[in-house]
């Protein structure tokens, strides 16, 4: 299903090539199980064949995964706090974005450089940069800049590895493994030592 899939869209134009490549990089950070890293690398196994060009989908897939944080930075930012403290989900308690917040004072700038590195919570850490209330420039430039490491970094791994691309994806899953275990470990620990301060 995999190789059809691929030769389907190895078959399209390469304008429609590039617009898929774009909106991929987009809804990735609103749909987070979807492959946008996977395709993302495909792309560069299409420049490195020459149906691409491999600046264009470097460049495109900054545009998209740019934009794609910013969007849910700004739904964020416009909903703000007290829209989600009325509706108190289950997903997202009044308690969580409350300590969220607090690691935002702290860590922001460092979480949303380092968001295009950390797969399983992309999303959350564009929507609570805008939760958060920090400011757009600043938020923009950190987001570009881990575009700009991670993107090159995929784009290249694809574009050099040619026809072997796919020896990317079990290193990029067991990265992604990695981080989110890493993730739950620090969110457990931090948990533990507040609760243990209130004792």
């Amino acid at each position: 299903m995999l190789e059809q899939a691929i030769l389907t869209i190895a078959n399209l134009p390469n304008e429609v090539i590039y617009f898929f490549l774009l909106i991929n990089c987009f809804i990735e950070y609103f749909f987070p199980p979807f492959p946008g890293d996977t395709i993302m690398v495909f792309g560069a196994y299409l420049a490195g064949t020459g149906k691409l060009d491999v600046v264009t989908v470097y460049l495109i897939s900054l545009a998209g995964s740019v934009s794609g944080f910013l969007a849910l930075f700004c739904l964020g930012k416009h909903y703000g706090r007290e829209f989600f403290f009325k509706k108190n989900y289950r997903f997202l308690s009044r308690d969580l974005i409350v300590r969220v917040e607090r690691w935002f004072q702290d860590y922001g700038i460092g979480l949303i450089a380092a968001n295009r590195f950390l797969s399983g919570v992309r999303s959350a850490i564009a929507l609570f940069a805008g939760l958060s209330n920090m400011k757009f420039l600043t938020t923009a430039a950190a987001a570009l800049l881990s575009s700009l490491l991670w993107n090159a970094l995929l784009i290249s791994s694809g574009y050099y590895l040619g026809k072997n691309w796919q020896l990317v994806l079990p290193i990029l899953k067991h990265y992604n493994q990695a981080i989110i275990a890493l993730i739950v470990l620090f969110v457990s620990y931090f948990l533990w030592a507040r609760r243990r301060k209130n004792a």
